[in-house]
């Protein structure tokens, strides 16, 4: 690809902006800055109004991840190279997927491999699924090992979220209902868990039910609607949740 490769940078560290701005301009002639952000607002803005091919973009931004701006994108029309310095958990998955990623400080010949690379995803149009992949695996990497702690009548008990099935209201409490473990009666609201559990995939089917979306076996739509999860219970569904639930679900399975 010989045409110029329009580019954003994204990063919250005003220096490793600069860094990267030069570094491209020296050894990727190709690639024309077209603007930086420092914020996932100011990055979206950014993006929706200048349209570039490609955006480097650094996964640590202040206290937001580059994970949660591109989950809020309608569309991912353009190439990314991620820039960390510590993600780890990241890292496997850019490794997993084969995305390109650079570690800071940035180092030349990465930079102009990762660039050539993107160079030829620009051209060929092909690697939109596989960032929706990323984004799906990192989340898998980095929340797989998340505990969450529940409190009982005889005090706390320490479980993986990745365990959790389901949860229905008790009254003022919640029943939890695992993979394996049997269930535990848990001394808070169903709405309390709710904003803590919906990032990890949960979504509230009804007002007396919040479920794992990784653990629904069916959806029923017959008398209503329901969903039945892995271990055979029925889960009821609420009418004006459905459509959203049952697009959540597909979502999961197509690039599951």
């Amino acid at each position: 690809m010989n045409s110029i490769i329009r580019s954003i940078i994204i990063d919250d560290e005003a220096n490793s902006r600069e860094n990267t701005c030069i570094l491209l301009g020296e050894f990727c002639p190709l690639v024309e800055v077209v603007g930086e952000a420092d914020n996932i607002r100011l990055a979206k803005e950014l993006i929706l109004e200048k349209r570039p091919d490609l955006v480097f973009l650094d996964i640590q931004l202040g206290s937001d991840t580059a994970f949660k701006l591109l989950e809020n994108l309608s569309d991912i029309f353009f190439e990314i190279i991620f820039i960390t310095a510590h993600n780890h958990y990241a890292i496997k998955a850019f490794e997993f997927m084969a995305i390109d990623y650079l570690l800071k400080p940035v180092e030349i010949p990465q930079l102009i491999r990762a660039v050539n690379n993107a160079a030829d995803r620009i051209t060929d149009k092909t690697s939109k699924l596989s960032l929706e992949q990323l984004i799906l695996q990192v989340n898998d990497f980095s929340r797989s090992r998340h505990k969450i702690a529940l409190a009982t009548s005889r005090g706390f008990e320490m479980v993986y979220i990745r365990d959790i099935m389901y949860c229905l209201a008790n009254g003022s409490y919640t029943k939890f209902h695992f993979t394996e473990a049997e269930p535990l009666l848990v001394s808070k609201n169903l709405k309390h868990y709710e904003n803590i559990l919906q990032v990890y995939g949960f979504a509230r089917s009804h007002n007396s039910a919040l479920v794992n979306l990784h653990y629904v076996k069916t959806v029923e739509r017959s008398q209503g609607g329901a969903l039945v999860m892995e271990d055979g219970e029925t889960v009821p569904v609420s009418k004006n949740v459905r459509q959203d639930l049952e697009n959540r679900i597909r979502k999961m399975q197509r690039l599951i």
